[in-house]
């Protein structure tokens, strides 16, 4: 589990490894998850799964997190949101958020993490909010972590 999660738009790959070691806040906007303990590429993927709804797609190597500055020594890394997330997050409605956040919940509280369905939602939201503020733009979304 990371201790700081930062999700984040950045114009390029390069430009979002170059925050690896200090992370995007101060040079870009972000959504702050610092708050709660979780690994952030399987909540990811797991709020991939629940947005895209049918149990028997089988998701593609670009729909997977992709890193652009691997994990180093201080636990540091960046990745990419996978596309198919990103376009889940633009079009879904609150009550989408809602019941993905409901669903997810449980697998992280497991875990030891410690989230309600309410704090996952408002999250989740910002995250959404982030990715409509980049459509249309260069600006792709990412994820930085650090322990």
């Amino acid at each position: 589990m990371s201790q700081y999660i930062e999700f984040f738009a950045a114009p390029s790959d390069a430009a979002a490894a170059a925050v690896r070691t200090r992370g995007p806040a101060g040079k870009y906007a972000v959504v702050d998850a610092s708050n709660v303990y979780f690994d952030a590429d399987d909540a990811v993927i797991a709020w991939r799964n629940l947005l895209t709804g049918p149990a028997g797609h089988h998701p593609s190597e670009q729909d997977e997190p992709r890193m652009v500055a691997d994990f180093v020594n201080d636990g540091s890394a960046v990745f990419a949101l996978p596309d198919e997330l990103v376009t889940n997050l633009i079009t879904a409605s609150p009550q989408q958020l809602r019941d993905v956040a409901g669903a997810w919940v449980p697998a992280v509280v497991a875990d030891g993490t410690d989230i309600d369905v309410d704090a996952a939602v408002v999250l989740m939201s910002r995250i959404a909010e982030l990715a409509r503020a980049a459509a249309g733009t260069r600006d792709r979304l990412y994820c930085w972590v650090a322990c």
